[in-house]
């Protein structure tokens, strides 16, 4: 092509001046036109230029204003600038309904991330990453640092007791499982999560429906929110181009010599005291216990399209060897989505998904090397344990060995078809279907490590769990639109959903191996095995009726009905309804032609109220026997589980109002009170003995409140050609509270210091508070006096167990920068921040009460009174005060600093395009905490146990990548 007929360029927003995707650039007065790259870039041929050698280019792109720009003929570098939309009342929200709704006529807050932005700024590695500090009100808990593991998420905090608080998680319209702490039996074993199966290069965007009064259309399951991810596509008109990225980094368990407290012990001999650390034993030796870990990423896609086929195709490869020898992940991710287009009236996508993992476990809090050092001492000294608790840590590296094999397809196929243009109907079907192995592996010992074992044990064992989950998606909706009067709309909606959860389990445990070498439950002594399925079925309908005024007001009414198949025998169905309202306040006439308008340029209020549900666990209804031996060896049954006809799943409630405000074009405000309550929690409640069943029934009898304000800010601070900075910030609270426990004075947490409490936020931490108490001459606590729970004090002896805090955090949010130089330089962070909950520090609790390895356990008057008598007392978790600790934090979550080679060193690459980042996660903590880490969980994230027992801290992580652009 003629060079003078050619105009190439980036587009960019202003502020951040980062790239533009998906923009359209058009020739004013022609037909020619040009999509944008992921890179922002465009290039348009046979321009005709005017007689000044200029033409004008108008951009458009939806959540940006209309921009036009003269450029002249032949530039390579042309660069226009969008200024993002304060308030995109335009945008299309995924809600459920066919073809989605316009954000002026949804009535509830709605978060939407720009994954492709984010990933190019951050160089996030998960889901997980992409999700933490970028929505107001969105909870992610890290639980362990460990290679392969996943976060806890959860929506404006707690709301149930017995069930998950994790919310939905579809892609591209499928449901898909949600899992967390997926793993192997072994204590501490079980870390895996599949949030982070998706490669974050993949993801266009994720969209979060906070609470019952956005997901009522999603019914039964959904009161705990829903997370929608839609994955790439090319664009029409849009030539092939490759994107190519290379990532390299490491990571680091920082300072953990000045993190791992020292212990203490007495010399048997002089009894005189001495101390030990294990993290700087092994450091002074030359043998460090952890490794510096290697990150790496390979990514490759290819998007590209015409008016009738689009594609988007990518292959990648993730590699994190952890800090520890037995604990790694590697995983290759592949992705296709297909989008045909032959005719105006119909489009057909279909997409399909491939993952393929290996991760090596280790363990948290269980056998492992950081439990063997935070509590080895010198009392271990001088054997071949080196002074650590039950080996050291080479002997655990070679004897454990917890795996997991992850195989997972995600595909599925949507129909959208527009007979008229009145009417619009989609057909989704979908299929999510993960095969797990995992694996809990203590080898055969070899002779210089079996001394650490007890003979039996010294043999080994395995335990296998192979786990097939799949989800089948069938879902049809239609919209049909009207236009009632030149004022007034319609937007009346149905639909059809089903949904159907099948796990397969096949458990395999072999003990006592007969020789070093053999692993296979098959060669061992002893084997038992189980199997096992469960299936879970929902079928859902909802109507919908939405009002609109002069397209500023809407009014909405909906109605969802629900079976699932672990609802009671005696329950039929649920119906959980919806109404919202929404009014454009800026756009009214009286609005315009107020000062009002030119400080506030949109302005929208917004309600909803509605209902939505969470379903009991898929046996919980059910009445079960468990075989037993029977007289003369036959077989026969016992009572297990009453079981309960009547169940139903937990309700919830939830109203919130807000308002999103654009202020002065720079500054956009999203703003949300909401306050939700929760019937028919459901609760376990003892058997009477004479019932000839055992145990408990779940029955609905709870109810829990929950409220909280979110807000969501952006400010575009400086909008110069060369200077560009973006202000972002997002804060929510949450205040949960059980209401009712139909009668039940407290529900304890088996072997923690947490119950639920009627009056109380949910799993809250209770004990005897110590307010004063005297040493005597031998160090002892004494004439202890404790809170008598209504704020005077009593002899701790009569004291009752008080309320010292949640585990939740009532306050969560983010701020983040970016600055952009001389149109090639990107600077970016975030910190982010969890404040008002706290946490067990179970290692202090075990070190100090129970093996006696703390200094304050030698040298208490050096210590005040009322810790040493936790200290002398907390074996039992009543006296735990001291132990449950401020876990509120504050966190450098992310830097980084991009650079945008120039072409000349692009094109040795034969890239017209190459990104250099630098990036940093992780790297400073402010907190008052005392444990390893306040992000820090033990067990199996998700539940409500909280505490933290030798869990790997959140490692500091360094990147450096590439991006190239063909």
């Amino acid at each position: 092509a003629d060079v003078q007929a050619t105009i190439a360029g980036t587009v960019v927003r202003a502020g951040a001046l980062t790239p533009v995707e998906g923009a359209q650039v058009l020739v004013e007065g022609t037909q020619i036109n040009a999509t944008t790259d992921a890179a922002g870039r465009f290039r348009l041929r046979g321009v005709v230029a005017d007689p000044a050698g200029q033409v004008t280019l108008r951009v458009r792109r939806l959540s940006f204003q209309p921009f036009t720009q003269r450029v002249r003929v032949g530039a390579s570098d042309a660069r226009l600038v969008l200024t993002e939309a304060t308030v995109n009342l335009d945008a299309v929200v995924v809600t459920g309904t066919a073809g989605g709704e316009q954000q002026r006529a949804v009535g509830n807050a709605v978060s939407r991330i720009d994954a492709t932005a984010e990933v190019g700024r951050a160089g996030v590695t998960s889901v997980g990453q992409l999700l933490n500090g970028r929505a107001a009100g969105v909870i992610v808990v890290s639980g362990t640092g460990r290679a392969g593991a996943g976060p806890d998420i959860n929506i404006r905090g707690r709301s149930t007791i017995s069930l998950t608080q994790e919310p939905l998680l579809y892609v591209d319209g499928v449901r898909v499982t949600n899992d967390v702490g997926t793993g192997t039996r072994q204590q501490g074993g079980a870390v895996a999560s599949r949030f982070n199966d998706i490669a974050p290069e993949d993801i266009a965007s994720i969209e979060i429906i906070k609470g019952p009064a956005a997901a009522t259309i999603y019914g039964t399951e959904a009161a705990n929110g829903v997370i929608q991810i839609i994955t790439k596509h090319g664009q029409a008109g849009e030539p092939a181009q490759w994107n190519a990225v290379v990532r390299q980094g490491s990571e680091a368990f920082q300072n953990p010599g000045g993190r791992i407290q020292t212990n203490y012990g007495k010399d048997a001999t002089t009894g005189a005291l001495i101390s030990w650390n294990g993290s700087d034993q092994e450091a002074a030796r030359g043998t460090p216990i952890w490794n510096t870990g290697r990150l790496q990423t390979y990514q490759l896609n290819l998007s590209g399209g015409s008016p009738v086929i689009r594609y988007y195709a990518s292959g990648g490869y993730d590699q994190d060897t952890g800090i520890e020898p037995n604990n790694g992940d590697r995983r290759f991710n592949g992705r296709v989505n297909l989008s045909v287009v032959p005719s105006d009236k119909l489009d057909v996508t279909t997409s399909l998904g491939v993952i393929a993992g290996h991760t090596d476990l280790g363990a948290d809090y269980g056998a492992s090397a950081l439990f063997s050092t935070i509590y080895g001492g010198p009392l271990f000294l001088g054997g071949p344990a080196r002074g650590f608790f039950e080996a050291p840590p080479q002997t655990i590296w070679d004897v454990y060995a917890n795996t997991q094999d992850v195989n997972r397809y995600t595909t599925s196929v949507a129909l959208n078809n527009r007979p008229t243009g009145w009417f619009t109907q989609t057909v989704n079907l979908g299929l999510d279907l993960t095969n797990e192995d995992n694996q809990g592996l203590q080898r055969f010992a070899s002779p210089s490590d079996a001394i650490f074992f007890a003979p039996a044990a010294a043999l080994g064992q395995i335990q296998e769990d192979l786990r097939t989950v799949s989800y089948i998606t069938a879902a049809y909706n239609a919209s049909a639109r009207a236009t009632l009067t030149p004022a007034l709309s319609s937007a009346f909606s149905v639909g059809a959903q089903f949904y159907r959860r099948r796990v397969n389990l096949s458990q395999v445990n072999g003990t006592e191996f007969p020789a070093p070498g053999v692993s296979t439950a098959a060669a061992a002594a002893i084997t038992t095995g189980s199997q096992d399925y469960l299936i879970n079925k929902t079928l859902g309908f909802y109507a919908q009726e939405q009002i609109g005024l002069h397209d500023r007001a809407f009014l909405t009414g909906a109605v969802r009905i629900d079976n699932n198949s672990a609802f009671g025998k005696s329950y039929r169905y649920a119906v959980y309804p919806k109404v919202a309202a929404t009014w454009v306040l800026s756009e009214e006439s009286w609005w315009r032609g107020s000062t009002l308008a030119s400080a506030i340029n949109a302005f929208k209020l917004r309600s909803a109220f509605g209902a939505s549900g969470q379903q009991p666990s898929d046996s919980a209804a059910l009445r079960t026997y468990q075989p037993v031996t029977g007289t003369l060896d036959r077989p026969a049954v016992s009572p297990q589980f009453v079981g309960n006809s009547n169940l139903k799943p937990e309700r919830g409630e939830e109203f919130e109002v807000g308002f999103e405000a654009g202020l002065f074009r720079r500054l956009s405000l999203d703003f949300t009170y909401f306050n939700k309550k929760v019937h028919d929690a459901i609760l376990a409640r003892p058997n009477a003995p004479s019932g000839g069943f055992p145990g408990s029934q779940f029955v609905n009898i709870g109810q829990i409140s929950n409220h909280g304000v979110e807000l969501q800010a952006r400010y575009d601070a400086v909008q110069r050609s060369n200077v560009g900075v973006e202000l972002t910030g997002n804060i929510g609270t949450a205040r949960d509270r059980i209401d009712d426990l139909g009668g039940i004075p407290f529900v304890a947490i088996p072997g923690l210091p947490q119950r639920d409490v009627q009056g109380y936020p949910i799993a809250g931490y209770f004990a005897k508070k110590v307010v004063s108490a005297t040493l005597d001459a031998t160090g002892a606590a004494t004439n202890l006096q404790c809170d008598n729970g209504t704020g005077g004090r009593v002899s701790c002896d009569q004291a009752p167990v008080v309320f010292l805090g949640t585990p939740t955090p009532k306050v969560v949010g983010a701020f983040g920068t970016t600055v952009t130089l001389q149109k090639r330089i990107r600077l970016y962070g975030l910190v982010d921040f969890k404040a008002g909950n706290k946490l067990l520090n179970a290692d202090e609790l075990i070190r100090c009460s129970i093996f006696g390895e703390c200094l304050a356990n030698y040298r208490p008057t050096q210590f005040s009174p009322n810790y040493i008598a936790d200290v002398q007392n907390g074996s039992g978790l009543v006296y735990a005060n001291s132990f449950i600790q401020n876990a509120s934090f504050a966190r450098l979550r992310e830097v980084s600093a991009a650079y945008e080679l120039p072409a000349r060193f692009a094109a040795p690459l034969r890239a017209r395009a190459a990104t250099l980042t630098l990036a940093g996660r992780n790297l400073h903590l402010w907190t008052s905490y005392k444990g390893l880490d306040p992000e820090s969980r033990a067990g199996v994230i998700g539940q409500q146990a909280a505490f933290s027992q030798a869990v790997t801290p959140t490692l500091a992580q360094l990147l450096a990548s590439i991006s190239l652009r063909y």
